[in-house]
């Protein structure tokens, strides 16, 4: 069984070491190696990660495996990241951990989010970006109502083009979602 509730600033550590593991896990065949070693470093992401967690625009949803409950301990599998200034919302971040996934707890944690954001916000405006190459998360998107917006975001790593493309959800999905 998977809980999922709000982050607080104890989880830091938690949402850290996923964004390592399965950062590295699906990018390893989309992204050079060299790129990934670089980008990807744990001490980093705690830090990051400990700052983040702390800021009044951000939202973070993490989900934890209850089978285990050894003492109420609960294992941390996943989290979503979202990001607000006014009426716009952006996923920053979804990850979860690589022996977590297809088992639907990105699709809850989404739920979830977006959830809370059209409760708080009427008619938001919701976006992510998602690397270019990265099918499998795109189809993911796709299924929770995000489309291509057509707007990309490239980055050259030494011979390497890096393309990012923003998704959008569509106002016709939100309102289904919504009622």
């Amino acid at each position: 069984m998977f809980l999922i509730r709000k982050a607080d600033q104890d989880d830091f550590l938690d949402i850290a070491n996923i964004h390592f593991t399965s950062w590295h896990a699906a990018y390893l065949e989309l992204l050079p190696e060299s790129y990934i070693n670089k980008k990807n470093n744990l001490s980093e992401k705690v830090k990051m990660w400990q700052e983040i967690i702390s800021h009044p625009n951000v939202t973070v949803w993490i989900a934890s495996d209850s089978s285990n409950n050894d003492d109420n301990k609960h294992n941390s599998v996943g989290f979503i990241g979202c990001f607000n200034k006014g009426n716009e919302y952006e996923i920053t971040t979804l990850y979860v951990l690589p022996e977590y996934q297809h088992l639907g707890i990105g699709t809850q944690l989404m739920n979830t989010a977006l959830s809370d954001i059209l409760t708080i916000t009427h008619n938001p405006s919701l976006h992510l970006w998602v690397l270019k190459d990265n099918i499998s998360a795109i189809q993911f998107y796709k299924k929770q109502g995000f489309v291509v917006s057509g707007e990309i975001s490239e980055t050259l790593y030494e011979d390497t083009k890096i393309v990012d493309i923003k998704m959008i959800r569509s106002n016709q999905t939100k309102k289904a979602l919504a009622t």
